[in-house]
C-alpha cells in the first residue's frame, strides 16, 4: 500500500471466482474491499459511498464496461476507473480512452499488475483532491486578499479626501483669524468671522480624530522571506497567456513584513505591468540583496510610462486608464512606505517599464 490509509476500492466482475481472487489479494494488502457481480448493484453503493478506485471486467451482462464507465463518471467524474480485459481490442481501447478510462489490465491477471494499477490511480486520486483543496485555498485566498485591498483603498481614498478637505479648512481658518485680529472691522463681520474660526477648528478635529482612526489598524509584523511571497502571488495569478518569467537570490530574503500587505503591493505591481503589455510582451521578477537591502524589481516590456506623468503616478486618483479611480499605485507607495521601504519606477517609451522596491533587511517597528 501507499501508506496507512484506508483505501476503498469497488471491485465488479460476474465472474465469482475472479472477484474472489482480487477481492482477496487486495484485502492482504490491506485495502477495503467492496466487491459486486452485477453493475446495476456497483452503481446503487456508488450513488452513496466514496470510493479511491474502481475495479471492473470489460464484458458484464446486461451492461458493457465502456457504459458502465460512463455512469460511473456519470456520478463522479474524478473516480480512475481501471478495466480488466481477457483480450486486447484496439475499438474498445479507444472508446475507453475516449470516455476517459485510467488504466488497463489484461488477463490473465498477475497480483503484481493489479497493485501496480490500484496503487497509480490512488495516486491520481490523490493528486486530484489534493488540486481541488489548493484551488480551494487559493480561491478563499484570493477573496481575503481582494477584500484587503478594497479595505486598504477605501481607507487611502478616505485618508486622501480627509486631507484635500483638513488643508483648505486650516489655510480659511489662519486668514479668518488674521482678519479677527484688526480693529477696524464692523461687530457683524467679526461674528461671522468668529463662527468661521470656530468651524474650521471643530473640521481640523474631526479631520483628525478620523485619520488616527483610520491608520489604528495595527499591522502584525514577522520576518518573511521576500523569495517565498513572490513565489505564491506568481502561481496565484500566472496567466497562459502571458509569460512571467523570475529570478530569485539564491538566499532567503527575510525582512520583517506583514506578508499580506506586501502580497497586495506585489500583486498590484504585476497586474499593472500585466495590463501594459496586453498579452503581447513578458513581465520579469528580480529579487537580490545588498548589505543592508533587499530589492525587488518588477519589469515589462509594454508601451512604457510617458514623462510628462511619470511624477505623478503614486498620487492618489490620477490615472489615464478609464473606469480607474488611480488608487493602486499610491496603495503599493502607502505599503512600501509602511514597512520603512521605498519605491521607484523608471521608464522607455515603446520599451517598458521597471517598477524597484526596497526594503531594510532589520528595523524596529
Amino acid at each position: 500500500m501507499i501508506d496507512d490509509t484506508n483505501y476503498k476500492i469497488l471491485v465488479v466482475d460476474d465472474d465469482p471466482s475472479v472477484l474472489g481472487f482480487i477481492s482477496l489479494v487486495l484485502k492482504r494488502k490491506g485495502y477495503e474491499i467492496n466487491a459486486f457481480e452485477k453493475a446495476e448493484d456497483a452503481l446503487d453503493i456508488l450513488q452513496k459511498e466514496n470510493f479511491d478506485a474502481v475495479l471492473t471486467d470489460i464484458k458484464m451482462p446486461g451492461i458493457s464496461g465502456i457504459e458502465f464507465l460512463e455512469k460511473i463518471h456519470e456520478i463522479n467524474r474524478d473516480i480512475p476507473v481501471i478495466l480488466m480485459t481477457a483480450y486486447a481490442d484496439l475499438y474498445i481501447t479507444v472508446e475507453a480512452i475516449k470516455k476517459g478510462v485510467f488504466d488497463f489490465i489484461i488477463k490473465p491477471y498477475q497480483s503484481e499488475q493489479i497493485f501496480h494499477a490500484i496503487e497509480k490511480a490512488i495516486k491520481y486520486k490523490r493528486f486530484i483532491e489534493m488540486e481541488k483543496d489548493y484551488r480551494r485555498l487559493l480561491e478563499e485566498f484570493n477573496r481575503e486578499i481582494e477584500a484587503l485591498i478594497a479595505e486598504r483603498t477605501m481607507n487611502l481614498m478616505a485618508m486622501t479626501v480627509a486631507d484635500k478637505v483638513r488643508n483648505p479648512a486650516i489655510v480659511i481658518g489662519r486668514i479668518a483669524k488674521k482678519l479677527y485680529e484688526k480693529s477696524d472691522i464692523s461687530p457683524d463681520i467679526l461674528e461671522n468671522l468668529r463662527c468661521i474660526i470656530e468651524e474650521t477648528e471643530k473640521l481640523d478635529s474631526i479631520v483628525k480624530e478620523f485619520y488616527e482612526m483610520l491608520k489604528s489598524k495595527k499591522s502584525k509584523f514577522v520576518y518573511e522571506d521576500l523569495n517565498e511571497i513572490v513565489k505564491t502571488v506568481v502561481k496565484s495569478i500566472g496567466d497562459k497567456n502571458i509569460r512571467i518569467e523570475t529570478k530569485f537570490a539564491e538566499q532567503p530574503l527575510r525582512i520583517n513584513m506583514e506578508k499580506n500587505l506586501i502580497r497586495i503591493a506585489i500583486i498590484l505591481l504585476i497586474k499593472n505591468a500585466m495590463e501594459a503589455i496586453q498579452n503581447r510582451g513578458e513581465v520579469s521578477i528580480k529579487t537580490y540583496q545588498t548589505e543592508d537591502k533587499v530589492f525587488l524589481e518588477i519589469t515589462d516590456n509594454g508601451e512604457g510610462i510617458p514623462p510628462e506623468i511619470l511624477d505623478k503616478i503614486f498620487q492618489p486618483f490620477f490615472s489615464t486608464k478609464k473606469k480607474s479611480f488611480g488608487m493602486g499605485l499610491p496603495l503599493v507607495k502607502q505599503i512600501v512606505e509602511e514597512h520603512m521601504g521605498e519605491i521607484s519606477v523608471r521608464s522607455e517609451l515603446q520599451k517598458g517599464s521597471t517598477f524597484l522596491l526596497s526594503f531594510p533587511l532589520r528595523w524596529k517597528e
